[in-house]
C-alpha cells in the first residue's frame, strides 16, 4: 500500500466584505489587496443584512441573503474574511463557516512597523526581484514601474493596480540606491505608450509566478465588459471577475474614443482567436446594468476590431446577464464563473505509510522572508490524499466533517491552521515549514462523523468485520478481481454449505465454467483458491469403525488417525491408498451460503465503482456492513450494505455523492430491501439508492419494487430527481472486459460523462431495467405540458379581450 499526496503552493486569499456606495472602503480594499502577493484574486463585495431590491433585481437574485453570501464565499473559498468596521463579527460569522475573520482596524494595526502576518508582502517579492532581476548591471531597459493615476480615475487604478502610501514608501527604500524604479504619471489617454514600455509594474509584481488552475480549462471564463466608470458597482464587478479567474477587458463608456482602447480590444481579440487554434472563436461582451442597446453600439463602433484574417474568425456575443458566482455550481458552471485557484507550484508524490502515518515536505516559496518573527502565515498549501489501498480501509473523499474532525482523523498535531474545503485540505504555511505529519483517515472514523454531525449513530456489525478478512483473504479488490466474475463464483457456489469437492470434480466445473484446458492454467488457479483461503485441501477417508468419510488435513494424516464423527482411531489404509480422495472444502465464510454471506455481492460492486469512477483521478470513501440509525431515536437501525462518498473524475468541482448500496448475489430484492432503501432515501435527500445484483437481470416482482421506488423519488425541479436510483446487474458488476459500462455505450455521450457521469446512469438504468419514465422524460414532458397551459391561458385571455371589445362597439 502507498498514498499520494497532490499539493499546491497557493497565496493566502482574501475576501474583503465592506460597506455599499463607499468608495473610500472600496478604495482601501483594493489598496490593501495590491499590497499582498496574489491580492488581485481577493474579492470585494457589499454587505447588506437583508439584500435590497434593486440589487437582487439587477443580479437576479432568488436565494436568501446568507445562502448568497455563503454561496458565494465557497465559490472563491478564500482563507480570511476582511470586514469593515462597521460591520459586526456576529454577521460575517454567519456566513463564513470555519474560516477566520478579522476586522479592517485589525488588519491594519498589525501593519504597524510594515509587518505583514497574514501574507507575503508586496515589499517581500520587491526585495526578491531587486536580488535576482537588478542585483547586477542590465543591458535591457527593464524598469521597475508603480506609476501614479489621476485621483478621479477609480476604474483605471483598479485595473492598473494602487499601493497604500506605506507600502510606495518602502518600496522606494528598498530601491533607494537603484535607478530601476519609476513612478510615472499614467492615464487613460498615455496608457499605450506606457503599457508599450518594457516594465515590471504593479499587477505583475503582485501576481508574480503565479499561475491559474481551474478543473475544466474549457471554461475558464472571459469577456469585454462595457461597463460606466464612474459607477462603483460596476468597478467593483469588474474586479471581481478578474478575481474569480477571468480574462476581462473593461471597456469604459464615455472612453471609447480613445485610440488605446481600441488597440486593447484588438488585442484581447486576437488572444482569443489563437486560444481557438484559428477556429471561430466567440468574443462575449458583458453589458453593464443600465445601459441602453444604443450607448452599447455606439461604445463598440469605436473599438470594433480591424477586420483583418483573424478579426474574420471572430464573433461577438452581447450578454447582459451578469456570472451567478452566488448561485448552486450546475449555474456556476454553466455561466463559467467557478473561481479559478491562483497557484505558485504543484507536486506529486507517492510515500509509503509507517504504521498508517506518513510525512512529507511542504512546497516552498522562496521569495518569503525569513526575518519576520511576528509572522503567523505566509501562503499556504492545498492538498489532496490518495490512498492507493487494497482493502478499501482508508477514505479519499473528506466533505462533511469539520477542521477538528480532520484534526482528529489525520491526527495532525502541529499549531498551523487547518481547513477543509472542496478544493482539499488547505493548510497554512509559516516560512518554510519543517515536514507535515500526518495519519492516512481511516472509513470508519470518518463515517461516524459524517453521519454523526447529520444527526445519526453509526454502529459497526460482525458483517463488517467479517468482510474485511473476506476481502484481506482474497487479496483486496485488484488481486481479488479474478473471483470477482460469473464463473469463479459458480466455483466458489460448490463449497457452499461446507461441501467438500474431489480433485476430479474440481478440475471438471474448472473447464466447464471458466473454459481453461491446460493444466497449468487450472493448476494455477487452483492454487490462486488455495492462496487466498478460498479453500483447503485434505483427504477423504472413511472411518473404518463407524464407516463414516471424513475429511482430514493433511498435517492430520497420520499412520493412526481419529474419525471426527465417532473420535475412534483406525490406521490408515496405506494398503489401499486409492481408497484415500483428495479433495477441497470451503474455509470460514466460503462455507456458508450465499457467497460468503453476500459479501462478494458488495466487492463487486465496490470493485465497480473504484473502476468507473476512481480509477485515476477520481477518489471515493467506502464503508460496508453497518447499521445507521438516528440518534436517540428507540427506532431500529437500518442495516446499510455498502455506502460510498463518490467524487466524479470528470468533474473535481461538482460536490461528492452519497450512495447507499443493496447488494445481492443470487438472491432476489423483496420489499424488505425496498422499504428499507425509501427510509434511506427520506433520511437523506439527493442520496443515489443503488441496487446491486450479480443477476443478469431483474425479474418482474423486482422490476415493479424498484420502479415504485423510483416513482416515489422522482419529485423536485433539479437535473436529477430527490433521490437518484441506480439499478446494476452482473454485466456491470462482474463484467470481465475493461468496458464496464458497454451497455450503455451509445447512449453515454461526452456531455454526460463530463457533467453529471453518475446521475446520466442512473436515468439510463432506469430506462433499461423498468417500464417507466427517467426522469429527463418527465422533466421533458412537464415542459411541454406547461408550455401548452400556458398557450391555452393566453388563448382564453386573448378571446375575452376580443369578446369585451366586441361587446364595447357593440354598445356604441
Amino acid at each position: 500500500m502507498y498514498a499520494g499526496i497532490n499539493q499546491k503552493a497557493t497565496p493566502i486569499r482574501y475576501f474583503f466584505l465592506i460597506q455599499p456606495e463607499r468608495q473610500d472602503r472600496f478604495q482601501r480594499a483594493v489598496q490593501i489587496a495590491f499590497s499582498v502577493w496574489g491580492g488581485v484574486n481577493a474579492p470585494v463585495f457589499s454587505y447588506y443584512g437583508e439584500l435590497p431590491p434593486a440589487y437582487r433585481y439587477e443580479f437576479q437574485i432568488d436565494l436568501p441573503t446568507l445562502d448568497y453570501y455563503r454561496n458565494t464565499i465557497e465559490n472563491f473559498d478564500p482563507d480570511t474574511i476582511i470586514y469593515d468596521e462597521d460591520i459586526t463579527e456576529a454577521a460575517v460569522s454567519a456566513i463564513a463557516g470555519e474560516r477566520k475573520c478579522i476586522s479592517i482596524e485589525s488588519y491594519l494595526s498589525e501593519l504597524d512597523n510594515n509587518r505583514f502576518e497574514q501574507a507575503i508582502s508586496f515589499l517581500e517579492i520587491g526585495a526578491y526581484l531587486k536580488e535576482k532581476e537588478f542585483k547586477f548591471v542590465r543591458h535591457d531597459d527593464l524598469v521597475l514601474s508603480l506609476p501614479i493615476f489621476p485621483e478621479n480615475e477609480l476604474l483605471l487604478r483598479t485595473f492598473m493596480g494602487e499601493l497604500p502610501e506605506f507600502v510606495r514608501s518602502e518600496m522606494k527604500k528598498i530601491f533607494n540606491d537603484s535607478d530601476v524604479l519609476e513612478e510615472p504619471e499614467v492615464f487613460w489617454e498615455v496608457l499605450d505608450e506606457y503599457r508599450k514600455k518594457l516594465n515590471i509594474d504593479i499587477i505583475q509584481l503582485n501576481n508574480y509566478r503565479l499561475s491559474s488552475w481551474v478543473n475544466k480549462h474549457y471554461k475558464r471564463g472571459s469577456a469585454i465588459y462595457i461597463l460606466r466608470p464612474n459607477r462603483l458597482q460596476d468597478i467593483q464587478n469588474f474586479w471581481n471577475l478578474r478575481a474569480a479567474g477571468w480574462q476581462v477587458l473593461p471597456l469604459p463608456i464615455g472612453r471609447t474614443e480613445l485610440p488605446v482602447l481600441k488597440t486593447m480590444v484588438q488585442a484581447y481579440t486576437e488572444w482569443q482567436a489563437r486560444q481557438h487554434n484559428g477556429d471561430h472563436a466567440m468574443v462575449t461582451l458583458l453589458i453593464g446594468f443600465g445601459l441602453t442597446r444604443e450607448a452599447v453600439d455606439t461604445a463598440w463602433g469605436h473599438v470594433t476590431p480591424d477586420t483583418n484574417e483573424i478579426g474574420k474568425k471572430v464573433m461577438y456575443v452581447y450578454q447582459s446577464l451578469f456570472p451567478r458566482y452566488w448561485s448552486t455550481y450546475r449555474i456556476q458552471d454553466a455561466d463559467m464563473i467557478k473561481s479559478h485557484i491562483p497557484f505558485f507550484e504543484t507536486d506529486y508524490k507517492h510515500y509509503e505509510p509507517n504504521e498508517g502515518r506518513i510525512e512529507f515536505q511542504p512546497l516552498e516559496v522562496p521569495f518569503t522572508s525569513k526575518r519576520n518573527l511576528y509572522r503567523e502565515s505566509a501562503y499556504k498549501i492545498i492538498f489532496e490524499l490518495s490512498a492507493y489501498d487494497e482493502q478499501s480501509s482508508f477514505a479519499e473523499v473528506l466533505d462533511g466533517i469539520t477542521t477538528r474532525q480532520l484534526r482528529n482523523l489525520t491526527g495532525a498535531l502541529d499549531f498551523r491552521t487547518w481547513r477543509l474545503s472542496n478544493a482539499g485540505i488547505h493548510r497554512l504555511i509559516r516560512d518554510a515549514d519543517d515536514k507535515i505529519h500526518i495519519s492516512l483517515p481511516e472509513s470508519l472514523p470518518f463515517f461516524r462523523f459524517y453521519f454523526a454531525n447529520k444527526g445519526f449513530q453509526l454502529k459497526e456489525t460482525a458483517n463488517s468485520k467479517l468482510a474485511k478478512e473476506v476481502l484481506k483473504n482474497i487479496g483486496g479488490l485488484t488481486y481479488g478481481k479474478f473471483l470477482l466474475q460469473t464463473g469463479p463464483l459458480k466455483i466458489i457456489e460448490l463449497f457452499e454449505g461446507g461441501r467438500e469437492i474431489t480433485y476430479p470434480q474440481l478440475v471438471a466445473e474448472i473447464k466447464q465454467q471458466l473454459g481453461l484446458k491446460k493444466k497449468e492454467e487450472i493448476k494455477e488457479f487452483i492454487e490462486r483458491l488455495l492462496e487466498h483461503r478460498i479453500v483447503e485441501m485434505g483427504g477423504i477417508v472413511q472411518c473404518a469403525v463407524c464407516e463414516q468419510h471424513g475429511f482430514y488435513l493433511p498435517v492430520h494424516i497420520r499412520e493412526e488417525i481419529t474419525c471426527p464423527i465417532c473420535r475412534n482411531e483406525f490406521p490408515l489404509p496405506m494398503a489401499e491408498p486409492n481408497s484415500i480422495a483428495w479433495a477441497y472444502r470451503g474455509i470460514g465464510p466460503f462455507t456458508r451460503t450465499n457467497k460468503a454471506d453476500g459479501v462478494m455481492a458488495v466487492f463487486a460492486t465496490l470493485g465497480f465503482f473504484h473502476r468507473e469512477f476512481a480509477d485515476t483521478s477520481g477518489k471515493l470513501s467506502s464503508l460496508f456492513g453497518f447499521e445507521l440509525g438516528r440518534k436517540n431515536e428507540p427506532a431500529p437501525a437500518k442495516e446499510v450494505d455498502l455506502a460510498l462518498l463518490l467524487r466524479n473524475k470528470y468533474d473535481d468541482d461538482r460536490s461528492s455523492d452519497l450512495l447507499f448500496c443493496e447488494c445481492k448475489t443470487y438472491k432476489r430484492f423483496t420489499e424488505k430491501d425496498a422499504e428499507r432503501m425509501k427510509l434511506l432515501g427520506q433520511q437523506f435527500p439527493n442520496s443515489v439508492l443503488v441496487f446491486a445484483t450479480l443477476n443478469n437481470e431483474l425479474d418482474e416482482e423486482e422490476r415493479v419494487l424498484i420502479a415504485g421506488l423510483a416513482k416515489y423519488f422522482q419529485q423536485g425541479y433539479g437535473e436529477r430527481p430527490v433521490n437518484p436510483v441506480l439499478i446494476l446487474t452482473g454485466s456491470e458488476v462482474l463484467s470481465e472486459d475493461f468496458d464496464q459500462l458497454a451497455a450503455y455505450d451509445q447512449q453515454l455521450k461526452p456531455y454526460n460523462r463530463y457533467n453529471d457521469l453518475l446521475g446520466s446512469l442512473c436515468e439510463f438504468s432506469v430506462a433499461r431495467h423498468l417500464t417507466i419514465e427517467n426522469w429527463w422524460e418527465i422533466k421533458d414532458r412537464k415542459w411541454r405540458e406547461g408550455i401548452f397551459r400556458r398557450g391555452m391561458i393566453q388563448n382564453i385571455i386573448l378571446g375575452l379581450k376580443e369578446k369585451a371589445s366586441i361587446k364595447a362597439g357593440a354598445t356604441k
